[in-house]
């Protein structure tokens, strides 16, 4: 037996050198090399595809970190915008600029201007309060839906909408404007994630007021505003790997926004409820000074919602217009009447990053005119069934 160990041919010693660990560690290097470049060159081709396909790119610079970027995008860093100790942020009086390519200007109140012909003296104006949708995303001065209301109506309609703006913040902007300006109307816009918003203690790293219910009704919180950073332990992480468009595809995809973000601080509250209560805050506030009070519910753009999240908005929306009824106000849901022009089989032409176009717009006023009092104004082929009129 010592012979057959010891002997160079024999199969054992033959199938040491077959089979050794020399023989076998540059094939195991190679096979994982290979896989490695295999996983990079699909990353790259995928990272290469939603770049292509991705319709901001070319608003971007290349290298742009999605993840920390996004926190740079908030309000409250544009020159037109700034801090306020009770309501975060706000248009800056007479400041001029532009968003996505147009041409934007405020006045000195901080509403955003209409060059359009002065209404007759001495009527009251209407006050229009909201988000992005109001103060008018990515169009002109003139194509913001106020300034097409101010058209329908001959009335002068003062622009309040400010970007980024949740349901709490609006209530609070009424608040401040209204007993200021006297409206005959006041109109609050909302879609459904300004819900969200309201269940927020900050938004876009940067810190925002917040109510939270109190018996019957609500008690505010955050005021004045804090203006201490916003970040969190996974920030260095963010920092590497927040440019890359196709992992920021994925975390939207799968609804990891707090993960991949990583700037909003929320409150726990229960946003039903609490726009429940914001709706009954802002009718006391119409009631007050003697005026019609006017919710808006703004469609989305539904391309790519499947249907039952789009069943799940659509709910949440109906419920806080009933809350709306139940407490006096007039409720419009635009829902049906945009469904009806066709904004489902041409999104693109109501619809430019996820806000209204000037078409959009023009078609969001007509609406809202006919729900207003005494208001005579015909939307061609929509009844009161699809959206249009008090409800």
């Amino acid at each position: 037996m010592s012979t057959v160990e010891k002997s160079p041919g024999s199969a054992m010693s033959r199938g040491r050198k077959l089979h050794g660990p020399r023989e076998a560690r540059p094939g195991l290097w190679g096979g994982l090399a290979l896989s490695c470049a295999s996983i990079v060159f699909c990353l790259l081709v995928g990272e290469a595809v939603v770049r292509f396909l991705d319709p901001l790119t070319s608003s971007r610079p290349f290298l742009f970190n999605l993840a920390t970027g996004h926190r740079t995008q908030n309000p409250v860093n544009s020159p037109v915008m700034r801090y306020d100790a009770t309501l975060g942020h706000e248009p800056v009086g007479g400041a001029a600029g532009t968003l996505m390519g147009q041409p934007v200007s405020f006045s000195a109140d901080g509403m955003r201007n209409h060059n359009l012909p002065a209404p007759p003296a001495g009527e009251p104006p209407i006050l229009a309060v909201g988000d992005s949708f109001t103060e008018g995303w990515a169009v002109k001065d003139d194509d913001a839906w106020p300034a097409y209301l101010a058209r329908d109506t001959g009335r002068r309609v003062l622009n309040a909408g400010v970007r980024g703006y949740g349901l709490d913040q609006m209530v609070l902007r009424a608040e401040r404007l209204a007993p200021r300006f006297k409206p005959q109307a006041i109109i609050l816009a909302f879609i459904e994630d300004d819900m969200n918003r309201a269940g927020l203690a900050a938004r876009h790293a940067v810190h925002k007021p917040y109510f939270r219910p109190s018996g019957d009704g609500l008690e505010l919180h955050n005021v004045p505003v804090p203006t201490t950073p916003v970040s969190g332990p996974l920030d260095p992480a963010r920092r590497i790997l927040g440019y890359s468009y196709l992992l920021d595809f994925i975390m939207r995809q799968l609804g990891g926004y707090d993960l991949w973000y990583g700037d909003s601080i929320k409150t726990d509250v229960d946003t039903n409820l609490l726009s429940c209560r914001l709706m009954q805050r802002f009718a006391a506030l119409a009631k007050r000074e003697e005026a019609q009070g006017v919710v808006v519910a703004f469609r989305n753009d539904l391309t790519g919602v499947d249907t039952r999240e789009a069943a799940r908005l659509r709910w949440r929306i109906t419920a806080v217009l009933a809350c709306a009824r139940d407490a006096g106000l007039t409720a419009l849901d635009t829902h049906d009447g945009f469904a009806a022009a066709g904004a489902d089989r041409e999104s693109g032409a109501f619809y430019f990053d996820r806000h209204f176009t000037a078409r959009g717009n023009a078609l969001a006023a007509k609406l809202i005119a006919s729900t207003l009092e005494g208001a005579r104004v015909p939307v061609e082929g929509l009844t009161e069934k699809q959206g249009v009129g008090k409800q």
